[in-house]
Parts: C-alpha cells; structure tokens; sequence
C-alpha cells in the first residue's frame, strides 16, 4: 500500500475548543480520506479517545477546562501507539516544547496558513507507527524464521532479502527524519532569534555566520559575513577581550567587557561548536548587558567607601576623651549614650530618646541624623507641644489655597518638609490621640491628604521623637496610643540627667567659656567654681549649666539655687564634725538623705586623702572594692 496515501480506517481525533479551527481541518482531512472524529475540549477527548481508539491525535495546548498538557498527561501510557500532533499559537512556543517533552510526536503553530503542512505532519505520525508495527512485526518474523531456518533455507533467503529491502526503506526514513530535525534547527534558531541577549556565531576567520534578531537590531543591520569586530564592536581589529583562540581549541572562556562603541558593558560566553568528527567548526558567543549590574556595583563600592571613611571618622571620635561630635562628656553613661548612637545611625528605625529637660535631646537626634544616611537630607524639628491642638494637624499635614479662613496659599507641612530626612519630634508625650492615629497611618505607608486636598500622599522619612516624660505610665492612662508607642519605640536611648556625670561638668564647662562670645580675652571660670558646681544637684540639667556659665561670666556671680530674698533665719551652730554636710532640703525621705550624705562624706574623704583609694577605704573602715562599687554608684 502507498504509504502517503492515507486509508479509510486511519482515523484522526481532533480535539479543539474553536469549532471553526476544528471544523476546517476535520473538513480538510475528510476530503484527504481520513475518518475525523472532533471534540470541544479536554474530557470529551478523553472519552472519545478510550472509545474509537484513533490512528492520530490532533491536540490544541491551549483549552477551557483541561488544557493539551493535561491531556497529554492522561494518555501518556498509549503514546507510543498513538501519536499526538499538539497545536499551537506561535507566541508560546515554550508550551510546545513541554509538549514534546511529555511525549507529543510534533507540533503545529497557529495559524495554520496551508492545511497541507498539517496533514503531511499526520501522515508522518501514522508512517512512523507504520514503520514501529511492522519492526514489530520483522522482528517476530524473524524469531519465527530462526526457529525454523533448518527446514526452509531458501524461504531464509528469500527473508533476509525482504528484510534487506525493509532497511532500505528504513534508511530513507532516517533521511526523512534527518530533514525534520534539520527543521526543528531551523525553529530552535527562531526561538533564539528573539533571544532578549546578543548571539552570534563565527568562523576561525571572525567571520559572522548567524546574529539573532536583537544583535541585528543592536548593530542596525544584518551583519552576517563581515567580521565580528568590525560589525558589532567596530574595531579594525580582533577585540582585546576576545577569547576566539582559547574557543577553537576547544575551550569555553567567560568575559565581562566595556564596549566604547555604546558606553555599555557587557558579559559575554564564548564556546567552541564541534561537528560530527569532534573538530571545531565554529565559535558561539551569548552576550548579555549587564551595564546596570555594573552600576549598581559601582555605587556599592563608592557606597562601602564612604561607609569606611564614616567609620573611621567616628572611631576617631570617640577615641576623642572629651567629646563625640558637637556632644561634651567622657563619663561612662555618655559613653553608653555614643554607642546607641552610632547604633541609631546605622539603622534607619524609628529612635525615642527619653530624658529630663536640657539634657541635650535635640542634639543627640541630630547627631544621629547627621551619621546616617539621611544626613545629606533635612532635618526638621517639631515642638509639639507648642503647637495648639486646632493646628495641629495642618501644621503635620499642610493645608491647600482656600483650605479655610486665611488659607490664601498652599502651604507644606512638617511632613512635606522632613520628606527624605529626619523628622525630629520632640515632647512626642504632649501629641494628642486623633494626632497619633493620623501620624501612624501616614508613618505605616497609608499616606496622609493635606487639608483642603484630594490627593493621598506618600512619605518616606523617620522619626526620631523625644519626651521628658514616662510614655509606658502614659500608656496606662490612655493618654497614648499603644500601636504609635510600639512604633516610634524601636530604638530607646536614654540620656542621663547631668546629676549622674558630674565628672563631664569641667568639660562641659569649658566647652560654654569658649563658645561664649567674649571679645579678645577668654574668660575664666575659677576652680574652687567648678567644684562648687560639681556639688550641685542641676535640675535643669546641661541647659541650666549652660545659662550659668553664662550667667557667671557676665555678672561675676552664681547663685545655684535661684531662691529669692527672704528674711534670713537664726540657726544654731553645727558641730565641727558635720558641718559642710547639712542637707540640700528637709523634706526629703531619710533614705535619700542618708545616701547624700554618704556621697558628700565619702567625696570628702577622698578629697582630704588627694583620692588614695586604699586610705580612704581603711578611713571608712571598709574594702576597696565595697569603696569602688559605691563611688561607681554615686558617680564620683
């Protein structure tokens, strides 16, 4: 029988969601002489393939459903009975190739311009079964001839020419399949055509062979034949980075290369193609941009430079005794206080700084947005408690023109100013509840509308808030909100009142004598003051040191305690043995009063003994280290 002709009981199962498609290849193939069976979708081919058992299945990829690749799942265990021909649009090739991969005999691409393409594709599959049966069935006939070669030597004969003409037709099979293969290059050099990277290939003479459509549109040509260097690098000579010996001796070579021709980098791997006797015929190169790669490893580097040079400055800071920055004082709180802050600046979380008033809030968030990488940016400063609470919100937010009564212009807020920087809000503690639940939700990334807008707009910045007051007791009362406490309250850093580092006062000190604007001669402060202010409790903490220096350089006097004149009270004379330690008030409990005393006694003693620990510690009548531990208390 011809086998290119196809016969009456080849039957083909098209299963297809678009009737119209289906409608005309079951038309197409009926006039040929095949019966057609059709079906609309995945299940109703399945029930009609377990049915009539077809020749050949003509199978879409893409259905409502259960789709081609389903299907094919399902039948996998009978595809080397039946084959399947899988359609499908030329935009989705990579669901052809899962195809083949299940199984799939071959596919065709929508649309289908010649009908012609797709039944010689359906005689091919029934020819290759064709061909499997009757290997079959030659290989049972020969099994059958061996068993009985010593009866019949001449039927043998007359077999094994049969058998000779039956490898004939099978090398002409072969050359049948050697030319779909060659086709199959053809498509897998299409699919690499559209390739999103440059390939090319090219002879021992640099001489191009293939360019994909990228590297053709890249060049503005199709460069086919000229050298590679002069087409796609415009170079008069081979490129520098070019690895063209080390691929035709049989070597793959990777190279990340500038490219002057376009400002652009490039990654690119060469690699030897051998042909059939294992020699290299030609060298195959894929070249990927990497230009942004490249910028962005530039930038991490300048990045990590300026990140080194930042350490390194601050490192010098603080081996710096008396200072970190713009900060005075070298005691060990302070120098807790420096380690959080280089922490804090690391970071880009929300920072709280609890601590008394005038310990130097605003300071330490603007040293910490000076270190961070928000430095270069704003830093804007927010008192709020000073703004009254039917401000409040168009001072944060902003207003538009019109917005309400005054409103003649539109006007930023706090938000729009700090947007990139630093937020620095301080006396957070005094921000009323609707406040904090508009501020969270612009601070979360829902964004906030200025009034008088329409407009949702969005913020990047970061808060660094301070209070003086207990927050967690605030919480309590519900005077603030617990998911606004949780979210400024990530980076605590607590500065401590100037009553526990009285050993950072002389610095400190010295540090307002030379700020302090005193003509051509610099002031002097006495040490027998300094020592006397060393004695004091400062409630007003650095600030109210600060005003008396001042005070102190300009009026020639102190009074620490900034009581007003009164009539003064007869007192009975201490005995010598006390006198020097009265209590600073009489209302204290005797707890604390006792302690000041024993800091003032222990002070004194070592004072008296010039600071020989080991005598004053016998004078006491305790050890050295009972005597460090409560110098270490008192802060001495």
């Amino acid at each position: 029988m011809d086998t290119t002709q196809p016969s009456k009981n080849n039957q083909v199962l098209i299963i297809d969601d678009e009737e119209i498609i289906r409608g005309s290849i079951a038309t197409y193939l009926g006039d040929s002489g095949f019966t057609v069976h059709q079906a609309g979708d995945g299940p109703e081919g399945l029930r009609l393939f377990r049915e009539i058992h077809p020749d050949v299945v003509l199978l879409d990829l893409r259905m409502p459903r259960m789709d081609g690749l389903e299907v094919l799942e399902a039948i996998s265990g009978e595809l080397d009975q039946v084959p399947v021909i899988v359609v499908t649009g030329a935009g989705v090739l990579q669901d052809a190739v899962a195809a083949l991969r299940l199984g799939a005999f071959d596919f065709v691409t929508k649309p289908i311009v010649d009908l012609a393409v797709l039944e010689h594709a359906v005689v091919r599959a029934l020819e290759r079964n064709r061909l499997r049966a009757e290997n079959q069935r030659y290989q049972t006939h020969l099994e059958d001839e061996i068993r009985i070669r010593t009866r019949d030597l001449h039927r043998r004969t007359e077999e094994l020419e049969g058998a000779n003409e039956e490898l004939q037709a099978e090398i002409r099979i072969r050359e049948k399949t050697a030319a779909a293969l060659k086709q199959s290059e053809s498509r897998l050099a299409e699919m690499v055509s559209i390739f999103e990277g440059f390939i090319y290939t090219c002879d021992a003479d640099f001489r191009l062979e293939f360019v994909n459509r990228t590297l053709a549109r890249h060049v503005g040509e199709d460069a086919v034949g000229r050298r590679c260097h002069q087409a796609l690098y415009g170079l008069s000579q081979p490129c520098p980075w070019c690895r063209h010996a080390d691929a035709f001796r049989g070597e793959s070579a990777h190279t990340e290369f500038f490219n002057e021709r376009d400002g652009r980098w490039y990654d690119a791997v060469q690699a030897p193609v051998f042909d059939d006797e294992g020699q290299v015929r030609r060298l195959q190169a894929v070249v990927l941009d990497i230009t942004d790669r490249k910028t962005t490893e530039d930038w991490l580097r300048q990045r990590e430079a300026q990140l080194s040079k930042k350490i390194r400055r601050l490192k010098s800071n603080l081996r710096t005794a008396s200072r970190f920055g713009r900060i005075i004082g070298k005691s060990g709180p302070m120098q807790v206080v420096y380690e959080n802050i280089l922490k804090a600046a690391e970071s880009n979380a929300h920072v709280i700084i609890y601590g008394e008033s005038g310990t130097g809030k605003e300071l330490v968030a603007k040293t910490i947005h000076d270190l961070s990488d928000r430095g270069s940016k704003k830093f804007v400063t927010v008192h709020c408690g000073a703004i009254p609470d039917n401000l409040i919100e168009s001072e944060f937010f902003g207003y538009h023109k019109g917005a309400f009564t005054g409103a003649d212009q539109d006007k930023p807020g706090y938000l729009d100013a700090a947007d990139g920087g630093t937020l620095f809000m301080d006396e957070v503690g005094e921000l009323n509840l609707t406040m904090q639940v508009k501020l969270l939700r612009a601070i979360e990334g829902g964004g906030y509308t200025p009034i008088g807008g329409r407009e949702v707009k969005q913020v990047d910045l970061r808060i660094v808030a301070a209070t003086n007051r207990n927050l967690r007791a605030s919480l309590e009362a519900g005077r603030f909100r617990k998911d606004f406490y949780y979210r400024i309250h990530i980076l605590p850093i607590y500065l401590p009142p100037l009553k526990s580092r009285k050993e950072d006062i002389p610095l400190l000190v010295n540090h307002f004598v030379n700020d302090f604007h005193h003509g051509d001669k610099l002031p002097v402060v006495p040490q027998r003051v300094i020592a006397a202010m060393q004695q004091y409790s400062w409630p007003g903490n650095v600030r109210e040191l600060q005003n008396t220096v001042h005070r102190y350089i300009t009026l020639g006097e102190i009074d620490f305690l900034d009581l007003p004149p009164s009539d003064p009270q007869p007192q009975q004379p201490l005995p010598p043995a006390v006198d020097g330690f009265q209590p600073d008030c009489f209302d204290q409990p005797l707890s604390e009063a006792t302690r000041a005393f024993e800091k003032k006694y222990i002070q004194h003693l070592l004072n008296q003994n010039q600071w020989h620990r080991s005598r004053v510690a016998k004078q006491l009548g305790i050890d050295r280290r009972t005597l460090f531990r409560k110098m270490k208390s008192y802060g001495l």
